[in-house]
């Protein structure tokens, strides 16, 4: 989506909006995709594979898959 779009799906305004993308974009949560006077923004794959345990981490519990990990790694 570009920033127009996303700015009418959340009844947000631009310059709020176009911020909060810069900074996902600076971390690589999201993609910016140039095609000529527009951005297009996606959500990195990546990022969203390891959401689950990225949150649970924050949250402190412990995810299965880094307690089978941790588990493999002591035997």
């Amino acid at each position: 989506m570009n920033v127009g779009e996303i700015v009418a799906a959340v009844d947000v305004g631009q310059s709020t909006v176009s911020a909060h993308l810069k900074i996902l974009a600076d971390v690589r949560f999201l993609l910016a995709d140039r095609r000529g006077t527009a951005t297009y923004y996606r959500i990195n794959d990546a990022c969203v594979d390891c959401f689950p345990s990225a949150a649970d981490i924050v949250m402190g519990t412990c995810p299965p898959t880094i307690t089978r990990q941790a588990s493999a790694k002591a035997t």
